[in-house]
């Protein structure tokens, strides 16, 4: 992507902003308290969502999941539209109470699947839950998508009643939760600049999907139950000094002033995490010279001579420490400046025995380089003890099952522990016990039980 593509992202997602402002402001003109939102899209390419939070007074999302939709990568989108608005409640605008109609195939709902999607959306710091739509069309394009009323214009339907059990649920316990908030010790940086000069690369290859990439580190962070506030590349030291850990994938883009504020919370005792393709362009697209990964090679202490691009299914063996994985799409091939190795390239590729993870010790903190996009196996083995050492309390599930927690006034904790999954659960949690699941009224003593896509909300002291 030139420099001139990159300016007219920008503009484009200015010029529809100011579209948006301009209405705002003639509706201000009339209704001086109304608060004013507009939809929003998890992580919808074309608009660069921390510039339009700015502006809005609640922020709104639209959750539409595919069939394939992994539940870590909902979870995301939720903090991430959260953290937009600057880890303040927010709006669930839409979702489906059925099946949406745009995908080549379009499965119905499970029973119980929009009461787990929307009590997730609660958890991640939803104060509202709402349905596209209410009664379903007759014509258009949207005439096969769910609705709370479908064509059979009854109230005897199976959605019907489940969305109506779901409401019940909301209005009895939903009031005593809104207004509270999400607490964590870890972030991620989710960059739209770096996401607009990733995906426009004309090389050194076509297979980066950069919400993919933030989502191959939320997914092991997800999976252990440690909570995380999504935040911009941006956001200054005074705030990001808040975090024990900070995480910045696939960041190609270094825009002012982030490589210096980086360096001081790292050196402060900050522990900070990027690697492949990153520190490579600057706020105008172009290649920082003096070799990858640019401005962060000092925090980084280590040289990315080459990426090698890997063809679509072509994996590369990691190997060290606690860590045995596969790499896919890119591998970096490092030199250490400073850096500890952690693990190195396996295989018959000329680098092998190249460092493939590293570790800098800079001043009071530690900054990871990892050199290649890790499966699943490989990411969570290596996540795990920097959240050990950094005592971040993760919790242990069984597969499919999140716990997530949001904190009120007064010192009560709301713990919402959701099956996403279409079989039975069961699972023991000492520090849910002698609470109180709100919509059954049980006191929690060791064993939960949770049917397919089962939660329970349980209130902590």
């Amino acid at each position: 992507m030139s420099g001139l593509q990159m300016d007219y992202r920008r503009f484009q997602s200015q010029a529809q902003l100011a579209c948006y402002t301009n209405e705002r402001d003639a509706i201000r003109e009339y209704d001086a308290t109304t608060p004013i939102t507009t939809n929003l899209m998890g992580t919808f390419k074309d608009l660069d969502y921390f510039e339009w939070a700015k502006e809005m007074d609640v922020v709104s999302w639209d959750n539409y999941p595919g069939m394939d939709t992994p539940p870590s990568f909902t979870a995301m989108c939720h903090d991430l539209m959260r953290g937009i608005g600057g880890n303040k409640p927010f709006m669930l605008m839409e979702q489906t109470p059925n099946q949406q109609n745009w995908f080549p195939f379009c499965k119905v709902k499970q029973p119980g699947e929009v009461r787990k999607l929307s009590w997730q959306a609660v958890a991640h710091g939803a104060d509202t839950v709402r349905f596209f739509q209410m009664k379903q069309s007759l014509g258009g394009c949207e005439r096969f998508h769910g609705a709370v009323i479908a064509h059979d214009g009854t109230e005897e339907s199976r959605v019907f009643k489940e969305t109506a059990a779901l409401g019940e649920e909301l209005d009895r316990i939903g009031r005593r939760i809104m207004g509270s908030r999400i607490e964590s010790r870890v972030a991620i940086m989710f960059d739209w600049q770096s996401y607009w000069s990733l995906e426009g690369c004309v090389g050194p290859t076509t297979g980066f999907n950069y919400p993919n990439e933030v989502h191959r580190f939320y997914r092991a962070l997800w999976r252990r139950n440690v909570p995380v506030d999504m935040i911009a590349s941006t956001t200054p030291l005074a705030r990001l000094s808040q975090y024990d850990l900070d995480i910045a994938p696939a960041l190609i883009t270094v825009l002012p002033g982030v490589a210096e504020t980086l360096e001081a919370y790292v050196a402060d005792g900050g522990t900070f995490i990027t690697g492949y393709m990153a520190g490579i362009h600057d706020e105008h697209d172009l290649v920082v010279p003096g070799g990858y990964p640019g401005k962060l090679r000092r925090l980084m202490g280590v040289w990315v001579e080459e990426i090698d691009a890997l063809a679509p299914g072509e994996t590369i063996e990691v190997h060290g420490g606690t860590v045995d994985a596969k790499g896919e799409i890119v591998a970096s091939i490092i030199h250490r400046e400073g850096a500890e190795r952690l693990a190195t390239y396996g295989g018959d590729e000329f680098y092998a025995g190249h460092s493939a993870l590293t570790v800098n010790a800079y001043g009071k903190g530690k900054a990871y380089f990892v050199g290649t996009p890790l499966d699943e196996t490989g990411m969570s083995a290596f996540m795990a003890p920097i959240i050990k050492e950094l005592d971040l309390k993760s919790l242990d599930t069984p597969e499919d099952v999140s716990l997530s927690v949001r904190y009120g006034d007064g010192g009560t904790r709301y713990a919402f522990l959701i099956n996403n999954s279409a079989a039975d659960k069961r699972l023991c949690l000492s520090e849910l016990n002698g609470g109180t699941e709100l919509l059954t009224g049980t006191v929690i003593n060791d064993l939960i039980e949770l049917k397919p896509y089962g939660v329970d909300v349980i209130a902590l002291r």
